[in-house]
């Protein structure tokens, strides 16, 4: 090939990998050759503040080996990006990405941030707020958004919070697992399960709301109705349970109440007798035929005492005793009789004769410091004892 300069060779349009450049390697001072591939292959190592591939105008920056395979990139001669053998990338600043959309194909994002903004223009508003939150594919999107028109966060699915954990407002318990919170004081509830225990402290329960069965004896507290707690139009027949009672008038009832105050059982009782006070078989009686009233009593079925038409004093019914005899006891176990009297007799009006019986029938003992006397002849019947004073003597004359 003759000789030419350079200047005057055709210009290249590209390289093929085995087309040949010619170099000077200095260390020798001798020209050699160099293919294109080898020649854009083989870089030096270079470092952030001189990066091996630069730019001639602004050579600090470019990219450079930044460690054992690992590829860095610097700006103003400071590292700011490097990608490592495993393709992990490690961008030292901030990141802005500019675009509809950002795709993230990781099975796990980590972020030291401890606070994330979404909507973030350039001038936020909740118009520009409204609809934005968090969306999570599946069979249906499962989303936390702000919805403008409510002026709430709204969510798409159940939200379920840990055992013992508990909702809260301004840091005070509204809800848990179990009770409402001592805070919440009002309810719009239109119904509600079975209430175990409590204190109704609200106003009155009206008649419509009361079930025909609800108030039963086993439900009431025994000082938990009280007139403040009862409307004046709340309790009517219609809201009162039936008892076993039939419903209708009672004479001389006799009537059975529980501990609640109602009836539980009740019946007619047998007309009195006006003439007669009767307890057991005992009794007081009047009886007026029109001609033979008089005044009874009669203990334990038989008649004891009795006070006639005529006020005699009858005993063991129409025994009157005879003219002169005397009312006399015969003991705390006996009922008393009617007695001869042991003063003077005589006809008309005489009192000159004393009169005794003859037999002696039933031991007597004669009262000490007393005299006593009797007309015989005396008969002591056998097994009869008479007993004298040890202070008396006896005369027989």
């Amino acid at each position: 090939m003759a000789n030419i300069k350079i200047t005057e060779l055709n210009a290249a349009g590209s390289l093929a990998a085995d087309d040949v450049l010619p170099v000077v390697d200095i260390s020798t001072d001798e020209t050699k050759k160099i293919t294109s591939t080898n020649l854009f292959r083989t870089l030096p190592d270079g470092t952030a503040a001189a990066p091996a591939l630069a730019f001639s105008s602004d050579q600090a920056n470019g990219i450079y080996l930044a460690g054992t395979d690992i590829v860095g990139i610097t700006t103003g001669g400071t590292q700011r990006v490097t990608v490592d053998a495993s393709g992990n990338v490690i961008i030292s600043g901030d990141l802005t990405v500019q675009g509809a959309t950002t795709t993230v194909e990781s099975t796990t994002v980590t972020i030291d941030d401890k606070n994330l903004e979404l909507g973030s223009v350039s001038t936020p508003t909740d118009t520009t707020a409204d609809g934005g939150g968090i969306t999570l594919k599946g069979a249906t999107d499962k989303t936390i958004s702000w919805v403008n028109s409510t002026d709430a966060w709204t969510l798409s699915e159940h939200v379920n919070i840990a055992s013992a954990k508990e909702f809260r407002i301004a840091g005070t318990k509204v809800l848990d697992a179990t009770s409402l919170g001592s805070a919440v004081v009002g309810s719009s509830l239109t119904s509600v399960g079975t209430i175990a225990t409590g204190v109704w402290n609200g106003t009155a329960i009206g008649t419509a709301y009361i079930a025909d069965d609800a108030v039963t004896a086993a439900k009431l507290a025994d000082d938990a109705v009280t007139t403040a707690k009862i409307a004046d139009d709340a309790v009517t027949a219609a809201n009162l349970a039936n008892t076993s009672v039939t419903p209708g008038s009672y004479t001389l009832s006799s009537v059975t109440v529980d501990a609640q105050g109602r009836v539980t059982a009740a019946s007619s009782g047998a007309s009195p007798d006006t003439d007669k006070i009767i307890e057991g078989n005992t009794e007081a009686e009047v009886v007026d035929t029109g001609s033979n009233g008089h005044f009874k009593v009669t203990t334990e079925g038989s008649e004891r005492f009795r006070v006639a038409s005529a006020g005699q004093i009858g005993i063991g019914g129409t025994n009157y005793g005879s003219s002169g005899q005397l009312l006399t006891s015969n003991g705390a176990s006996s009922a008393p009789s009617w007695q001869d009297s042991s003063g003077a007799k005589g006809g008309g009006s005489d009192a000159i004769f004393y009169e005794n019986e003859l037999t002696v029938t039933t031991s007597y003992s004669i009262t000490a410091s007393r005299g006593a006397h009797a007309v015989g002849p005396l008969i002591i019947n056998s097994g009869v004892t008479l007993t004298i004073p040890a202070t008396s003597n006896l005369v027989i004359s």
